[in-house]
């Protein structure tokens, strides 16, 4: 039995120590992109004080999966994160602001977070309502270093399709079994068939469990309000995908939206997939992870022989949360350096941090021209002109220690961050 397998069942069967009140608060929230209210839940760190705005902390978003809402999603988590042990283990998970946003709707339960004409306009909502909602409530910091987004199923695709869209607002993205090719459906195709009787012509209608999570997406892929049912359908009656449908479906695809981010600013991404997935989303993560590849974007892709859809994310949530804290532990706001007083907010930071071989800069331009590292004696140890910051800054002939790293650009500025090689 695995390690995480044997703590959850402790967590789980510890109920006697649970510590008293519940961790989540409800909240709403009148989104201007929706025209209505919202609910959303919020996760505030351990001796949160609200009234001392000197203590500022980071920003996990977590965005559920289809067929449930938040409520669903906060009364599955709160007996598990409500317990000592949860909290001596997990320690990291009250150390941030954690936000779930309801993203269900109808008629199909699941908006993909999308602006679809059928569901309303979640991906607005969620970039520009609930974020702004949050760094106004609460004590956030006002920089994307410290913010990160994650989700599990449909609101692992959103997390990602909502970070390669808005790199600027994230330093990391966390996608916990989610379609993120979500036109390859090959391998869906038969299950589809099967839940509608066994030759063709076939009427898909809104029922199977398949069939109903292709509804959900057409509703913000392919809506169609005026016909019945309101979408357009990814088959044909034949049983076959629908070539004209799919390729509707290709603006909204996350590897499709690689081109468009570049890697600049870096960002951090880490992927899960099981590959006992009910939704066989195993082969559509790794067409994800290789597409990332192709442009030598660095990323981290588990693929868990061992994991299912639904059951392993109390497997992959823990992983993906750490992976997000680390990134926004580490990196490291601008120190005091020479600046330019018309240019006082830096967007610039280092991760992972401390780093081995390699680190990598987020809030990255083009008109950066030079980064030199220096050790704490002044002295100029690397020198490098033009980088190519997306292969990460090689500093594995640095020794251990702590290192001032200093970024030129054209316009003459230059930034000193903190680096540490460990």
């Amino acid at each position: 039995m695995r390690k995480s397998s044997i703590l959850l069942i402790l967590l789980l069967g510890m109920t006697s120590l649970q510590v008293s009140g519940k961790w989540f608060q409800q909240k709403t929230i009148y989104s201007k992109a929706l025209q209505k209210e919202k609910t959303y839940y919020v996760g505030l760190p351990v001796n949160y004080n609200q009234s001392d705005t000197t203590k500022k902390y980071p920003v996990i978003v977590f965005l559920h999966g289809a067929s449930i809402t938040a409520t669903d999603m906060v009364n599955s988590l709160e007996p598990f994160l409500d317990n000592f042990l949860t909290k001596l283990f997990f320690d990291k998970l009250f150390k941030v602001i954690f936000i779930i946003p309801d993203g269900s709707c109808e008629p199909y339960k699941g908006s993909f977070y999308t602006n679809s004409v059928l569901y309303g306009n979640y991906e607005d909502y969620i970039v520009h309502d609930l974020i702004d909602e949050i760094d106004k409530s609460y004590n956030t910091y006002n920089h994307r270093a410290k913010w990160s987004i994650m989700g599990h199923s449909m609101g692992g695709y959103g997390a990602m399709k909502i970070a390669l869209k808005y790199p600027e607002k994230f330093i990391g993205v966390s996608a916990l079994s989610g379609p993120l090719n979500i036109t390859y459906i090959d391998e869906l195709l038969s299950d589809i068939r099967a839940e509608h009787g066994s030759v063709p012509p076939y009427n898909f209608t809104y029922s199977g469990n398949v069939t109903k999570l292709i509804y959900s997406m057409a509703g913000a892929f392919s809506p169609k309000p005026d016909a019945t049912p309101p979408i357009l359908f990814p088959l044909n009656s034949a049983g076959n995908a629908d070539k004209s449908v799919l390729d509707i479906w290709e603006k909204h695809n996350p590897s499709n939206l690689i081109r468009g981010w570049k890697g600049n600013p870096a960002m951090a991404i880490y992927t899960y997939c099981g590959e006992l997935d009910e939704f066989k989303l195993a082969k559509p993560n790794k067409m994800f992870s290789d597409s990332l590849d192709k442009y030598k974007l660095p990323h981290t892709y588990i693929q868990d022989p061992n994991g299912d859809h639904s059951n392993s994310l109390f497997t992959s949530f823990p992983q993906g949360l750490n992976f997000l804290y680390n990134v926004m532990d580490t990196s490291q706001l601008k120190i005091a350096t020479r600046v330019n007083q018309n240019i006082l907010v830096s967007n610039y930071c280092i991760y992972p941090n401390p780093a081995s071989d390699h680190f990598f800069l987020s809030g990255t331009s083009d008109d950066l021209i030079q980064i030199d590292i220096f050790n704490l004696w002044g002295q100029k140890i690397i020198q490098i002109e033009n980088p190519i910051i997306e292969k990460g800054i090689d500093i594995s002939s640095l020794e251990k220690g702590v290192y001032l790293v200093s970024l030129k650009t054209t316009k003459g500025i230059t930034t000193g961050l903190k680096l540490i090689k460990r």
